[in-house]
């Protein structure tokens, strides 16, 4: 199925088709206000805005049949009657959540709002997931992972939302081979994923495999080319690898897209030390061979 975001000024700026059990995404989407506008065949045209500033994720669509007794188009089994049957009570709260987590960084009251969507609809895994970050952003390791195994539960094992987060969990803990299993699974379910990309990378790192690693890495960052930390991300893999010249290459990115960022005295000392070694190399002529008289 067809998805458009569109600017309220005017204008599509991305089109996104869903994924077998809904799903859709947008990449690289600058920050503002937008439409989502939803036209299926036998289905009446659906349109929500969204305010972007920063991930947004689970945003609801419900599509309402033109003739009643359908709730799926014939022929087009890519809407689901799951989506369909989700209350109206569930999907206000998960929107409530959504906005408190992201938008206002409540995280206790993202929670409330996700639980009061749960309890509307008790398979709801895509707010276990919303509640397995907001726990994670309060530190609150044990809930968070609890959350997130419900959500992977819930949805089968196929919701790729739920196995980055829970990858990111274990990442973050240096649990990297519990890690690299889940982050590979978001990937073969959404290779267009910059998060699972990234995810199967820092667990690649974490274990040693910086070549395999850098594949991941590149995707990542080409999904995602403004996020300054995906080239903190290469700059690793390329220093274990001993690649200047993309080392370098990597700090400079990360350094213009966050000069003043956390890490940026860091990259810049690490950057002029690398292009001090670049340039004396390339300066350095060879050893002449000595020969007999």
């Amino acid at each position: 199925m067809r998805v458009d975001l569109r600017a309220i000024t005017g204008g599509t700026v991305g089109t996104a088709f869903t994924s077998g059990n809904g799903n859709f995404q947008f990449s690289n989407i600058p920050g503002g206000s937008y439409e989502i506008v939803v036209e299926q065949p036998g289905y009446q045209a659906a349109h929500q805005q969204v305010y972007v500033q920063g991930p947004v994720f689970g945003i609801m669509i419900e599509l309402r049949g033109l003739s009643k007794g359908s709730n799926v188009a014939a022929g087009n089994p890519l809407v689901s009657k799951r989506e369909l049957s989700i209350p109206h009570k569930a999907q206000d709260a998960m929107k409530k959540g959504v906005e408190q987590l992201y938008g206002k960084s409540d995280y206790q009251g993202s929670i409330k709002q996700f639980e009061r969507a749960i309890h509307e609809y008790p398979d709801y895994y895509e707010a276990y997931t919303q509640m397995g970050v907001a726990y994670m952003n309060l530190n609150d390791l044990a809930n968070s992972e609890r959350a997130l195994r419900k959500a992977l539960d819930l949805s089968d094992q196929h919701y790729e939302i739920a196995l980055f987060w829970l990858a990111s969990l274990f990442s973050n803990g240096q649990k990297f081979a519990e890690a690299e299993p889940l982050a590979r699974k978001a990937v073969e379910l959404n290779a267009n994923s910059w998060e699972a990309n990234s995810e199967l990378a820092r667990a690649l790192v974490g274990l040693g495999r910086a070549a395999e690693a850098e594949a991941n890495a590149l995707a990542a960052s080409k999904l995602r080319p403004e996020n300054a930390n995906l080239h903190l991300l290469l700059a690793n893999i390329h220093l274990e690898l001993h690649n200047k010249a993309a080392l370098l290459d990597d700090l400079n990115a990360y350094l213009k897209l966050a000069p003043t960022g956390p890490f940026a005295a860091q990259a810049r000392q690490q950057r002029d030390e690398v292009q001090q070694e670049l340039q004396g190399t390339q300066a350095s002529p060879s050893t002449p061979t000595s020969q007999n008289p």
